[in-house]
């Protein structure tokens, strides 16, 4: 895969997570997709993945030919119904992505042919999540501040701090939805698997909330020993991830992140409904907590996009529900070919016709 390396020669160390070393690396120096892609750290990625793979499909002694069958049988009306609700997410998110700029003082100018128009905050969106589908560690994030500050001169760390605001939205709002689901569908005794997941994402909201109110009331301590190369990037990054929050927008705020996620459950939903001639019935609860138990687990930085990872476990816990094995992983497997590999041909389409990238 030929990918070219125009968005800057100096991309810092490529095995770097990211971090404010990398990202201040990528600020002064661009951000080669190019580079990120074949270092070490992302092929060792991709192998594990493929690895957790093959280990979970021998764990759970899947039959391919019967998985196969299944996911032949599925109809596809209802599988690019999906794929369109999926796709209905990116306007939304870039509103969203839009007022937390305005709010963080970002000069956004949302004319048609402005770089903070709706169609360039969404090819933006597009991108970084192409770039975290091929790259570990969440990496598409820095690209898409990178492709802010090469298109519409804004400061990175200002940037930046608007997606550090917006995944706090995300994580909020993932695991409150998380929560409601799971206690409709499984009551006050959630089962073991389940258990994992909820404490995996009740550990990324504190640590996030912590972030926040550490950045809130304990700024000037983390100035004083924070390392003189990173206090000017560390500022501007503080004052937009704290004013991009504002009593005004939060109403705005919250409904398009709640929207959001109701369509990331109906684009399983869809894919439920697809396999319904397999006997596959599943309460609506029920689809909205494995959708959103699998957004959560994205958020692993130990493959791209959680490659492998998603897939087990998304599997094991369709089987709590009672759904056969093969079966499980025929749903699942069409549903990351909406949610991930649809992402990895259009990202990469996008990518070399993009005049943004």
């Amino acid at each position: 895969m030929m990918i070219d390396d125009t968005e800057g020669q100096l991309a810092g160390n490529a095995d770097d997570p990211i971090g404010p070393s990398t990202a201040v690396e990528v600020e002064r120096g661009g951000f080669s997709l190019w580079q990120r892609l074949r270092s070490p750290r992302t092929l060792i990625s991709f192998g594990l993945a493929f690895a957790i793979v093959i280990f979970a499909f021998r764990g759970l002694n899947i039959d391919v030919g019967q998985t196969w069958e299944y996911m032949r049988g599925a109809n596809p009306w209802l599988l690019l119904l999906g794929l369109a609700v999926f796709y209905t997410t990116f306007p939304l998110r870039a509103m969203r992505w839009r007022l937390l700029l305005r709010n963080a003082d970002v000069p956004v100018h949302a004319g048609r042919d402005s770089w903070a128009s709706l169609p360039a905050l969404m090819e933006y969106l597009y991108l970084s999540w192409f770039a975290n589908c091929i790259v570990p560690a969440k990496l598409g994030d820095a690209y898409r501040a990178y492709l802010l500050k090469h298109n519409g001169k804004v400061s990175f760390s200002s940037a930046f701090g608007t997606i550090f605001a917006e995944r706090l939205l995300d994580m909020i709002g993932l695991f409150g939805m998380l929560l409601i689901s799971g206690w409709i569908t499984f009551g006050a005794r959630m089962p073991e698997g389940t258990q994992i997941i909820f404490g995996f994402g009740a550990g990324l909201v504190v640590a996030i909330l912590a972030g926040l109110a550490g950045m809130r009331w304990l700024s000037p301590l983390i100035r004083r020993v924070m390392p003189a190369r990173l206090r000017d990037f560390y500022a501007r990054f503080e004052y937009a991830a704290l004013r991009s929050f504002s009593p005004a927008i939060l109403p705005r705020l919250i409904l398009l992140t709640g929207a959001v996620w109701l369509l990331e459950g109906a684009r399983l939903y869809f894919v439920v409904q697809a396999m319904g001639q397999e006997g596959l019935h599943l309460g609506l609860s029920a689809v909205i907590f494995v959708a959103l138990a699998s957004s959560l687990l994205t958020a692993l930085p130990i493959t791209p996009g959680g490659l492998g990872v998603v897939e087990g476990a998304v599997t094991v816990v369709l089987t709590l529900f009672g759904v056969n094995t093969h079966l499980g992983v025929a749903v699942t497997l069409l549903d990351r070919l909406i949610n991930f590999w649809s992402i990895v041909v259009g990202g990469f389409v996008l990518y070399l016709i993009s005049k943004r990238k």
